[in-house]
């Protein structure tokens, strides 16, 4: 446990690179540092991967003989939400504190430990899962270890081998992500997130006209796309641990920002395929075993809410080394709370009224996919800065960046 604890030791919430390099940029003013990614922060993502991946197996036993085999029983329903459930929730809190781990953006990966077993665990005990992974506990040990997806053979019971030219190209996919994030939060930390200026705080929970200002919107716009790049590189990077052992991965991405056509596709085939997937199995399928279509629709939008609630109470949860006397953290960030709910809501609500409205807007089926991408966005970005501000202004984004290169005005 002591090696482990000194492998955390560096916190990495304070950024003290001392620049690599030192250039001009045409058209700039001044100097600007150029400083190398810190392997530190990748080194500790990947012992954090290995931790919770050996915790999954142990959970994947349990539920394989205890609900999978027991399903629709009461003993499985007792294992499930009575002890299964509530111990990955609160696993992550204990072992933020048992390695001190301060860093945001390993803290985000300590999430995906709850939300495999939690999601996992609701499949085993309504039987949504992927049929073929519990042909036995090997099989379903693997899937059940992992937020990817990936290929089944479901006469093999085997995962699909990737290709050398589908590995070139998740390799360079990968490579063209970090670089263009590195760029991206260079320029974005520069202008503080609002290279336009605007009076909309982007951690506030408000409704106001200001939200549909040009500003605002261009703020955000520009806020989903350096999202959309940090989620790109993080899931790609955890991706390649199976490509390079020459399994392939399902696309966790498809293009949404420029590609998708309607709400429905945004969501359910362009974003965030991995969550998509978990959030099917796990909460859409189950509730359409006992509600409408509507209804499971809306309770999926809540449960990503919720799930996305949990990750931020990791992120900014407030440790204990944190906190004076008085048990209170003067200087931590706190989300308000319910406020991803709310955005997820707000999607969900879009999506259901997405053919009633569509039908206005017959004419808009001929124009080009950009565009109607980018009209689509419209009515999520006026509140995504829900989602977005926090990582923003509540120092995840600055986190993350310790582990890519950057530049920086001297």
């Amino acid at each position: 446990m002591d090696n482990l604890q000194a492998l955390f030791a560096e916190k990495l919430v304070m950024d003290d690179r001392e620049p690599v390099a030192t250039v001009q940029i045409p058209g700039l003013e001044g100097d600007y540092a150029v400083y190398a990614p810190k392997a530190a922060l990748w080194k500790q993502l990947l012992v954090l991967v290995l931790l919770q991946t050996a915790l999954q197996v142990i959970f994947a036993v349990v539920n394989y003989e205890l609900i999978v085999k027991k399903r629709k029983t009461t003993l499985a329903y007792l294992v499930g939400y009575g002890f299964v459930i509530p111990l990955s929730i609160y696993m992550p809190y204990e072992l933020i504190e048992l390695l001190d781990v301060q860093n945001k953006c390993i803290r985000l990966a300590l999430s995906s430990l709850a939300t495999v077993v939690a999601f996992r665990t609701i499949e085993a005990m309504y039987g949504t899962s992927p049929e073929v992974v519990e042909s036995s506990l090997g099989t379903y040990s693997i899937y059940y270890t992992s937020t990817l997806h990936f290929d089944w053979n479901p006469k093999t019971k085997t995962r699909r081998r990737i290709t050398a030219a589908e590995l070139v190209a998740t390799i360079s996919k990968i490579l063209l992500h970090f670089h263009l994030v590195s760029l991206a939060l260079s320029i974005e930390m520069h202008f503080e997130y609002q290279p336009f200026p605007s009076s909309v705080q982007l951690e506030g929970f408000t409704l106001s006209w200001d939200l549909l200002s040009v500003p605002h919107i261009l703020n955000t716009y520009i806020l989903a796309g350096l999202t959309y790049l940090v989620l790109c590189t993080g899931f790609e990077l955890s991706a390649f641990g199976e490509n390079a052992k020459g399994i392939y991965t399902k696309p966790i991405f498809s293009n949404p920002l420029f590609s998708s056509r309607s709400p429905s596709e945004f969501w359910g085939q362009k974003w965030n395929l991995m969550i998509h997937r978990i959030l099917k199995h796990g909460v859409y399928l189950p509730a359409r075993q006992l509600f409408s279509r509507e209804i499971a629709i809306a309770l999926t939008f809540v449960a990503s809410g919720l799930l996305h609630e949990y990750s931020w109470s990791l992120v900014f949860y407030h440790h204990t080394s944190m906190r004076d006397d008085t048990g209170v953290c003067p200087e931590c960030f706190t989300p308000y709370p319910l406020k991803l709910t709310a955005f997820f809501l707000w999607n969900g609500v879009v999506m259901l009224l997405e053919r009633p409205v569509g039908r206005l807007f017959w004419f808009t089926k001929s124009w080009p996919t950009p565009v109607v991408s980018t009209l689509m966005l419209l009515s999520v970005l006026p509140v995504s800065h829900w989602y977005s501000g926090d990582w923003a202004m509540g120092g995840y984004f600055s986190d993350f960046s310790v582990g890519l290169w950057h530049i920086q005005k001297l």
